[in-house]
């Protein structure tokens, strides 16, 4: 197996375990909460988005909220799941592992334009790939079409082994296409999804995959992002990241967690974006309500992939 299955495999690792103790149990009402969040931008900039949102969640919960940044969604996972962290925020993937590994709650899922789904797009600079020229899209940034065999061979972007639209729904995407993404590629792990574009970008690697659209994440720092990478391809619908809770806090405390972030974004409604706490951190715009099944796409895909692993071992 290649780095790529080999990254998955540990996931696969992460949910045989038996689910660990948690330090603090759901009787009671806690002295403080740990909110833990990944970034999808650089971290110095999520640190100083994630303040706010720490003191608001204090003010609302009459708890002090701390804040953590994790290296990546599999910390967040273990920091969750042994009582290190009390809420974060997971794509559905990692959203997914950790209530199998460790009963941590999804109480909400994102929405963002009125969506709670998304898809994973395939990013170029390679105008020559594109079967008509570009054309701008409704945020006035250029994309293409061009087949997902055009990534046969290329050396390719992955953000993370956990995340949903930065590896997992893109590898099945290779997968259908009949493209082996052990032998068939040349994978790199870049980290996050703004890591992603500027890799294409800077010619680090040749394709990348990231969420759709990563590229308006960093606009401002490259204000001609939008014409020189060009998405030109998609995975199927993904549910969106949601807010997480673990498993053992009681009742009433993770409906006020939930009540305190369905606020937030009724309260910032009427703000620029640009003004927004969830906005700033992660694009999101509202929440919906948590409903069982939503997980199910990530889970049947899951379970190809980990079936993938077991017929290479």
């Amino acid at each position: 197996m290649n780095r790529s299955l080999a990254a998955l495999a540990a996931c696969v690792l992460l949910l045989s375990g038996c689910s660990a103790d948690s330090s603090s149990t759901g009787s009671g009402r806690p002295q403080k909460l740990v909110l833990g969040l990944v970034p999808a931008l650089e971290a110095d900039k999520l640190i100083s988005n994630l303040t706010p949102l720490a003191e608001y969640l204090t003010s609302e919960l009459g708890i002090e909220v701390e804040s953590f940044v994790p290296q990546d969604y599999t910390g967040l996972i273990e920091a969750l799941g042994s009582g290190q962290a009390d809420i974060g925020m997971l794509p559905p993937f990692a959203g997914m592992l950790g209530n199998e590994r460790y009963g941590i709650e999804t109480i909400l899922i994102s929405e963002r334009d009125g969506e709670a789904r998304y898809r994973a797009q395939w990013m170029t600079t390679d105008v020559d790939l594109c079967e008509e020229p570009p054309e701008k899209d409704l945020n006035g940034l250029l994309r293409c079409v061009a087949s997902i065999q055009n990534v046969r061979g290329k050396v390719v972007g992955f953000t993370d082994p956990t995340s949903t639209s930065g590896y997992l729904f893109p590898a099945l995407q290779l997968i259908d296409a009949g493209i082996n993404p052990e032998e068939d590629i040349q994978s790199v792990f870049v980290g996050s999804h703004d890591a992603a574009v500027i890799a294409v970008l800077n010619g680090d690697v040749e394709i990348a995959a990231a969420y759709d659209d990563a590229r308006t994440y960093i606009l401002n720092e490259y204000p001609d992002i939008g014409s020189q990478v060009l998405p030109f391809n998609y995975s199927d619908w993904i549910p969106n990241d949601g807010v997480q809770v673990r498993g053992d806090l009681s009742a009433d405390l993770k409906q006020e967690i939930k009540a305190a972030f369905l606020k937030l974004t009724r309260m910032e409604a009427g703000l620029p974006q640009e003004e927004r706490m969830m906005y700033k951190l992660y694009e999101i715009d509202g929440f919906v309500e948590f409903e069982e099944g939503t997980y199910e796409p990530v889970k049947r895909a899951f379970a190809q992939m980990r079936d993938k692993i077991d017929l290479d071992n």
